[in-house]
């Protein structure tokens, strides 16, 4: 165990200082064990960004998501607009894979202990909608669901739907979220 910790450490300081390795990441406690149940295996990590900025930060007690596209490894899992390239049902799919992915990016930031999160606080969805497409709000269920599913009650959030025009790589949906600590 004092192995890992320090390799931990190593990894975390080799992150702060610049260097793109993998920090060591330890599975245990109470939400490693609701994802078991669940069937949910989350990716070794989340995706990497597309731009220049950090996919997850922490400020005081909130931990602050990205807007996450829904990748599968380096593939988008769906693209289009929902509503005319893609059904509801592939929308709501679409924001799981986020909520999947982002809950992989919260558990590196976390050096693996999800146990931290107290509560989701916010989750801000933008979904790419035909023009005739009034449905962002089940679209959105997709990931909300899933918060719930994996934190109970704490899983409960505010949150925004919003459809738009178009989203980077063609992308159904982009989600960001604060979670508390």
């Amino acid at each position: 165990m004092l192995i890992a910790r320090r390799e931990i450490m190593l990894g975390a300081a080799a992150v702060a200082a610049g260097a793109a390795i993998a920090t060591p990441v330890m599975a245990s406690g109470r939400i490693e064990a609701r994802l078991k149940q669940l069937g949910i295996e989350l990716p070794e990590s989340g995706p990497a960004p597309v731009a220049n900025y950090t996919p997850t930060l922490t400020h005081g007690n909130t931990l602050y998501v990205a807007g996450q596209i829904p990748f599968r490894g380096k593939e988008l899992a769906f693209k289009g607009r929902v509503g005319s390239d893609l059904t509801l049902e592939d929308g709501r799919a679409a924001a799981r894979i986020v909520g999947i992915n982002m809950l992989a990016l919260l558990k590196r930031h976390l050096n693996g202990d999800l146990d931290k999160i107290k509560a989701v606080v916010r989750i801000d969805g933008f979904v790419s909608s035909a023009n005739d497409f009034f449905q962002q709000p089940q679209v959105m269920n997709g990931i909300s669901d899933l918060m719930v599913e994996v934190f109970g009650e704490a899983g409960r959030h505010t949150r925004t739907a919003v459809g738009v025009n178009v989203l980077p790589l063609n992308a159904p949906c982009e989600i960001n979220a604060e979670f508390a600590l």
